[in-house]
């Protein structure tokens, strides 16, 4: 027996929006029956996107968030919303080299999608959330902020900062009914990783893992559909692992 979830009343942004685990996370918002704002950095694909979109429910948006002035310029599009009830931060980035090769541009680049632009979002929009006593926040971490391997630094350090920013709003914001949580995703079968990996190596990886298998990104939707209904009443402040049970091995 399933437990319908209806957030009919609720208008949530989920940045990161046109493919992979936020598309998935998306789909089930729209299917919760949600208002939902959409963000993608490709111009032309949110373009594509916004005429062939037939739900009035659904709005894409251009974002920008690799640098302060693109993140004070995604900001300016969300005044003309009145009310946003939930807030995924999904957008982020990997780049994965050795310490010694990151430049500062990169560092830059990272942190400003990865930790600046959840912070910035999520500073703009608790203010009307605690105004109305209800609000849930829930910030996309990923395995490599709890364990982490050659390679992974600058994306294990804005994973790690995020789940750290994640734990401080719960505390500041428990007393508002504002709800914050953290999704740490495993490996997940999105497109990006059909593209990047082998068969060969995404059996070697799945071996690894105790359930022998990827995440489907509803997986990974699903818990974050949970997280922000009605359903959820006093969860806040936590780090859920979706791994399969990789980081245990």
């Amino acid at each position: 027996m399933s437990i319908p979830i209806d957030l009919s009343e609720k208008t949530a942004l989920i940045t990161g929006a046109t493919r992979g685990i936020g598309r998935a996370i998306a789909n089930e918002f729209i299917e919760a029956g949600a208002n939902v704002l959409l963000t993608g950095t490709s111009q032309s694909k949110i373009d594509q996107l916004a005429a062939g979109e037939k739900d009035p429910k659904v709005k894409w948006l251009p974002a920008d968030f690799s640098s302060s002035d693109g993140i004070a310029s995604f900001i300016q599009q969300l005044n003309s919303t009145d009310t946003i009830d939930i807030c995924v931060n999904n957008a982020g980035i990997n780049i994965i080299k050795s310490y010694e090769e990151y430049s500062a541009d990169e560092y830059q680049r990272l942190m400003s999608i990865n930790l600046m632009a959840p912070f910035r979002i999520t500073q703009q929009l608790v203010l009307g959330m605690k105004k109305r006593g209800f609000g849930r926040i829930v910030n996309i971490a990923s395995i490599w902020s709890e364990i982490s391997k050659p390679g992974r630094l600058l994306y294990s350090t804005s994973k790690t900062g995020l789940v750290g920013f994640t734990r401080s709003m719960a505390v500041e914001y428990a007393v508002d009914n504002i709800l914050v949580n953290s999704v740490s995703p495993g490996f997940t079968l999105t497109e990006l990783t059909k593209q990047s990996l082998s068969n060969d190596e995404m059996k070697s990886l799945s071996s690894q893992v105790p359930m022998e298998r990827f995440a489907e990104p509803n997986e990974i939707a699903k818990t974050v559909l949970f997280l922000c209904s009605d359903l959820n009443t006093y969860i806040t402040g936590q780090n859920i692992t979706i791994d399969g049970g990789f980081t245990l091995v």
